[in-house]
């Protein structure tokens, strides 16, 4: 029964310090982008930003919908494409976007289930005292993902927690 708990935790501290890790990666890989879109508005216009085959408009503001516009001018600029072969392209790329759509919903939501279902499975494995302070970490993760959503800045890592790592600067 002992090990069997220790498995439990070991299991249950690994999957957390991959989270920790993959969130810290993420709010890198973000801060990069917004970096580097900063200065490519800067140099070529707000407007205009490098992209996979070139230069594509959008700016900053610019999302997952203009996907395949984005794609289409940058094919028909880059590759000089004719308008049949712009007609026949145009469906495999409007097929493509939406697929992609639609699987960035069904990851997002797919994700969501898992995390709630591991967070339902450690709370059952906490005592009552652990469960409220599982529970309060939560929160916390929760209210600073909306406030990352919104744009802002993440809120100081709770008191007490000298090793958690600062908010972004």
């Amino acid at each position: 029964m002992a090990k069997t708990w220790q498995v439990i935790l070991a299991t249950v501290a690994i999957f957390l310090a991959g989270l920790v890790t993959g969130g810290a990666t993420a709010l890198g890989v973000v801060r990069w982008v917004v970096r580097h879109r900063a200065a490519a508005a800067g140099q070529a216009g707000p407007l205009v930003q490098p992209g996979p085959f070139g230069q594509r408009m959008g700016g900053a503001g610019a999302g997952v919908q203009q996907f395949g516009p984005q794609l289409m001018r940058s094919f028909a600029n880059q590759l000089d494409l004719t308008e049949d072969q712009r007609a026949r392209i145009m469906p495999i790329v409007r097929r493509t976007a939406g697929q992609l759509a639609r699987d960035r919903r069904e990851i997002q939501l797919t994700s969501a289930l898992a995390i709630e279902k591991m967070q339902d499975e450690v709370a059952e494995v906490l005592t009552p005292e652990q469960r409220v302070k599982f529970e309060d970490l939560i929160r916390q993760q929760r209210a600073r993902l909306q406030q990352f959503k919104q744009g802002g800045r993440q809120p100081a890592p709770p008191e007490g927690r000298p090793d958690a790592p600062p908010g972004p600067n």
